[in-house]
């Protein structure tokens, strides 16, 4: 059997060649896309220009791109996030939730093992202040949307929760401790990529 074969619409092709051609070319088109949108495949993810600073503060560069999406993160300051490495390398994240899949899975991510990990930094919802991940409370089920669809939100304490729930609600709460791979389905609705 031939190949144009499979492909044929049963219409002349015309100067245009056989269908097999259009149908090859869309198929490396759509390689080349899937390849960019995902930089794991492409020799794993670069890291952010600058590290992050002391305090936490995120130093996002132009050309920075999410790890999970290859979305520029300086295109989102307010949902921004990051992962320090032990050796320095910093990783940021168009958003928390791609933050949280990358430190749940950073061997996907990021092709490295979670003893390299360092600190993860988040910017607290209310005030835009950078925390470590780990101190935050969580939130889940509101109706916060963030560059990847319903958001993840981080809290600086109790206080915090309760001014955010009385505005955007709050189906679930969680510490970053309690994040494994079956919680994961649980306070996102969605399968983690390992699982």
């Amino acid at each position: 059997m031939r190949l144009d074969s499979l492909c044929d619409t049963g219409r002349p092709s015309a100067s245009t060649g056989p269908a097999w051609r259009h149908w090859l070319g869309g198929l490396l088109l759509i390689g080349m896309v899937f390849t960019l949108a995902r930089p794991t495949l492409a020799g794993g993810p670069a890291p952010g220009r600058e590290a992050l600073g002391p305090d936490g503060a995120l130093h996002i560069s132009d050309g920075d791109r999410c790890p999970v999406c290859a979305m520029l993160p300086i295109r989102y300051p307010r949902f921004a996030a990051a992962i320090e490495l032990q050796d320095g390398r910093t990783y940021y994240f168009c958003s928390p939730g791609c933050m949280l899949k990358t430190w749940l899975q950073p061997d996907i991510f990021l092709g490295t093992k979670g003893t390299s990990l360092k600190r993860p930094i988040v910017l607290e919802y209310l005030d835009g202040k950078p925390l470590d991940a780990r101190e935050v409370i969580w939130v889940s089920g509101s109706d916060v949307i963030g560059p990847m669809g319903p958001a993840l939100v981080p809290l600086k304490d109790e206080a915090h929760l309760e001014v955010f729930r009385q505005r955007h609600g709050a189906k679930r709460i969680f510490r970053l401790e309690e994040l494994n791979h079956d919680t994961w389905e649980t306070f996102t609705g969605k399968k983690a990529i390992g699982n």
